[in-house]
């Protein structure tokens, strides 16, 4: 199979990929933007796990241009300000895995976790 088949193979099964504006409850999508997403983890580390991703199925930040960018950065801003105001947690994980080695669960398509965190009294 050649990298286009296995491309547009990995496309289709990608579960943020597959969005449709009228499904958006069942597939957990919080907030749309123009460029990207919010869009609660199925299966979170814990309560409020969210996850920001491009529509556009990308796997490297260096190929997001610059309004996909600033929207992930700017819905990781929301995410982090309605989560203090709902959630009050103590802190936060932030972070994006880049490549399988590295923890992406999705490698071909982008995403930001964004995960409140608690201190155990």
């Amino acid at each position: 199979m050649c990298n286009e088949e296995k491309s547009k193979k990995q496309k289709a099964k990608c579960f943020l990929c597959l969005k449709k504006p009228k499904f958006d409850y069942n597939n957990l999508i919080l907030y749309r933007g123009k460029k990207s997403f919010i869009i609660m983890n199925r299966y979170p580390y814990n309560a409020g796990h969210l996850m920001i991703a491009p529509y556009r199925h990308i796997g490297e930040v260096e190929k997001c241009n610059l309004k996909e960018y600033n929207e992930m950065f700017g819905l990781m801003q929301k995410s982090i300000r309605v989560l203090k105001t709902t959630m009050k947690p103590d802190g936060f994980n932030v972070g994006i895995n880049l490549g399988y080695v590295a923890g992406a669960g999705v490698p071909g398509h982008l995403h930001i976790h964004v995960i409140p965190r608690w201190i155990c009294r």
